[in-house]
Formats: structure tokens, sequence, C-alpha cells
């Protein structure tokens, strides 16, 4: 009599199969929530599920408005540098929602949106680079709000917008002439 000293199947093990599936299970799981880039704790609920659906429009516009809404906290609360972080991420948000518009409506709206954003992001960089005459303003800021005010002028917007943009570009370029030319009309 021989007695078979052959290792056993490793497959055979009762575990092994349910934690496969279970790895399996996780890993699309982790792919979807990656998908949705939920950017906070709170975001990691529903709403990321959402994201992951074929219509991206909608949780891009709804997490530009949320981050919206956390700009105007943080400026009211006196955090200038956390507003102006917030509104830069609305921005990027109602870009990709801009994007992903499935018609001319969504595209205004997300065009709005991301417009509006913009421009009080550029109006808190104004008030935080611009100085009193006898001191020096921070230019790069002043640039950078600049620079953000003008893409602002380069897409189709609604009359008042284009309107609020012009006259923050006007007083953008006062504050960057030196000193108290700053006062003179051009």
């Amino acid at each position: 009599m021989t007695t078979s000293t052959a290792p056993a199947n490793p497959l055979r093990d009762p575990w092994v199969i349910p934690g496969l599936v279970l790895l399996a299970v996780l890993t699309v799981v982790v792919a979807l929530l990656y998908r949705g880039a939920p950017q906070t704790a709170a975001e990691v609920g529903s709403r990321t599920w959402v994201a992951v659906a074929p219509d991206a429009f909608t949780p891009r516009v709804s997490r530009a408005r949320e981050r919206v809404q956390a700009a105007m906290r943080a400026a009211a609360s006196g955090d200038t540098a956390g507003a102006i972080v917030r509104y830069a991420e609305a921005e990027g948000e109602a870009w990709t929602a801009r994007q992903n518009a499935g018609d001319s409506t969504q595209t205004a709206m997300a065009t709005e949106l991301w417009a509006t954003a913009t421009l009080d992001r550029a109006e808190l960089m104004l008030a935080a680079g611009a100085a009193p005459w006898y001191r020096g303003d921070n230019t790069q800021l002043l640039q950078e709000a600049k620079a953000a005010v003008q893409r602002v002028g380069s897409v189709p917007l609604a009359p008042a917008t284009r309107t609020r943009a012009t006259a923050l570009l006007a007083s953008i370029e006062r504050k960057l002439r030196p000193g108290p030319l700053e006062w003179i009309p051009r």
C-alpha cells in the first residue's frame, strides 16, 4: 500500500474563491470611487456614485456650486486665501461641466457659473494684491487676476457678466499702474 503525499490543490481551500471574489468586488468599488474623484469625505457618499453615471454634467455643476458656497463662507470668515482656493476649485468643476454639457442651455449655465466663480476669485485677488499707493502692490497676484478676467472675456457671456468682467479688468489695470497714477483715469 502506498500513500500519496502530493500537495493539496490550493484552490480547494474553502476561503480562496470567496476571498478572490471579495477582492474583485472591492477593486471595482475602488475604481468607481476613484473615477468619481471625491475631494472630501462627505463626497464619498451617494454623490460620487452619481458622478460615475454617464451624465457627468449634473454632479460637476453641483460640486461647483458647493465650492462657491464654501468660498463664500471662507471669505465671510476672513479666510481670503481659502476662499481663493475654493473659487479655483469651483472654476475647475464648472469648466469640466461645461465640457460635458449636452446642449447649449447646459453650456450657457456652466459658462456663467464658471465666469462668476472666476470673477469672484479675481475680485478677491485684486483686494489681496492691491495696496495703498505708497506701498508696493503684489503685482504677481494682480497679473494672475488680470489673466483670469481676460480668460472670462474670451468666452460668450451674458451681457451683465461681460460688463462686470470689463469693469473688473479696468480696475485691475488701474491698480497695476505705479503709485498715484492709479487714481488718474485713462
